[in-house]
């Protein structure tokens, strides 16, 4: 049996990545993520006996006539594809695009999207045959074990599922799946299956690669997606586990950049000791960055992360309202941001700082005031966002509730771009702020110094493309 994985094209949007929580443009960084959700289906999947192909189009410059021709040539038994909320219609299309290529296919989504709002997304796509919810890897290696007898798709949990012919089957919605409790299991991802020197690290203008050293997140920002993908307990995967495929990566694929995809890697203090004293202890010399939170970060932490090879700590900082902070259940404080950015920069790592406008309760004086306080800090790098109730959030919920949002138009639920209108701020408002936050953040000739000292020129050169394209959208 055949099987086709992919991160679709996207006419309209070009480079565009979908994994997990993150589905977005390539942004001020001008990069895409590496697709290890895909790599980790794809090897899951060859281990277990089928023929693999993964295919990342916006990272490979496949347009959809492009991929069209790789699946006549390459006549798979089953397609599976990673959904966004801003291209969902675009990606649930591609049912009909890839069952008028080959009627006999069989289709399968995945993505926060797709699991929140499964039979809606099936209804509209009369021609997907399933819905792979959440943590994606085992129910997909399932529902493909259990194409040849449909009469067992009710035992596969986390799946949705037509009942019956394409678009005339009755939609079914199976008990949730639990979520994987030894990672240490799953093998570890093959990037052979793609072009891995396409993913090039932000700043250094070097090929990287994603390590996961944990998945699932017990904070429940509002604004966030994560639980829905991943779940709210933290499962952790052995150092040396880690140790392992980072040395694999090395030998294999001459890659000795990792980003640390979690979504707080920080999160248990005795993990992250563990960790980074064994990378040190195994003299592999690689460089990482990760995502942490303000509050869950210390002295001897930083300090030991540094000496591991990490250059490069990215901290939500979101807002400076405490009130806004406080309702959205973020529960840190501004000066917990402070503290953060001055020890981290005090064990010598560049900090980057994740700020989003227009959530609940956003005023423009708060709006200023967070612009303010990112201004202040000694921080390299910022993403300033506009807030956005993606489906699989709390804050999506709330939108429709309260009416901060119509009949969504999800094309538009993009992190450039407004969508919501409060009755504190109004959307244009919202829109115009995180303009001003960027040229406030990146024109001042202190920043700029900072960050041609920093960079690479290729690096430098694609930072500032993309700083200039976020200015003037």
């Amino acid at each position: 049996m055949k099987i086709l994985l992919l991160n679709p094209p996207d006419i309209k949007r070009g480079k565009f990545t979908r994994e997990g929580r993150c589905t977005q443009d390539e942004g001020i960084w001008s990069t895409l993520w590496p697709p290890v959700s895909l790599v980790y289906m794809g090897t899951l999947l060859r281990d277990s006996g089928y023929m693999v192909k993964v295919l990342d189009c916006p990272a490979g410059g496949i347009e959809i006539e492009g991929l069209e021709e790789i699946i006549r040539a390459y006549v798979p038994d089953a397609i599976i594809w990673s959904t966004g909320t801003p291209t969902i219609e675009s990606d649930l299309h591609l049912a009909s695009v890839f069952k008028s290529i080959l009627p006999s296919v069989k289709t399968s989504v995945f993505g926060t999207h797709v699991s929140v709002l499964d039979r809606e997304c099936m209804t509209s796509a009369p021609l997907l045959d399933a819905v792979i919810r959440n943590e994606p890897e085992y129910t997909a290696l399932e529902w493909i074990e259990h194409l040849g007898e449909p009469e067992r798709f009710n035992a596969i949990r986390g799946l949705t599922y037509r009942n019956g012919p394409p678009g005339r089957g009755e939609i079914v919605r199976n008990p949730s799946r639990e979520f994987i409790g030894d990672l240490d299991s799953l093998p570890f991802p093959d990037w052979s299956f793609i072009n891995h020197t396409s993913y090039i690290l932000p700043f250094k203008g070097e090929p990287f690669l994603i390590i996961s050293p944990l998945r699932g997140c017990p904070y429940r920002c509002e604004f966030c997606t994560s639980g829905t993908y991943y779940g709210n307990k933290t499962r952790l995967r052995s150092p040396s586990s880690l140790i392992a495929e980072m040395k694999y990566n090395i030998d294999t694929f001459r890659v000795n950049n990792f980003f640390f995809w979690a979504e707080t890697f920080t999160i248990h203090r005795p993990f992250v000791i563990e960790l980074c004293r064994e990378i040190k202890k195994s003299g592999l010399g690689i460089s990482w960055v990760c995502n942490a939170r303000a509050d869950t970060v210390d002295d001897e932490m930083l300090r030991l992360m540094h000496e591991a090879g990490c250059w490069m700590v990215s901290y939500g900082i979101e807002s400076a309202d405490s009130i806004i902070l406080k309702n959205m259940k973020k529960n840190i404080t501004a000066e917990q941001v402070k503290k953060a950015v001055d020890m981290t920069k005090k064990n010598g790592l560049l900090v980057s700082g994740h700020v989003i406008f227009g959530l609940p309760g956003e005023t423009v004086g708060s709006a200023y005031a967070t612009i303010d306080l990112v201004a202040g800090l000694d921080i390299e790098f910022a993403q300033f966002y506009c807030a956005v109730p993606f489906p699989g959030s709390d804050l999506f919920r709330t939108a429709v509730e309260k009416g901060y949002i119509g009949a969504p138009v999800f094309e538009c639920f993009r992190q450039d771009k407004a969508v919501m209108s409060l009755p504190t701020i109004s959307a244009h408002e919202v829109d115009d702020i995180r303009k001003t936050a960027i040229r406030t953040f990146y024109l001042r000739p202190s920043q700029i110094l900072k960050l041609l000292r920093l960079m690479k020129w290729k690096a430098l050169r694609r930072s500032i493309a993309g700083a200039v394209k976020l200015i003037k959208s």
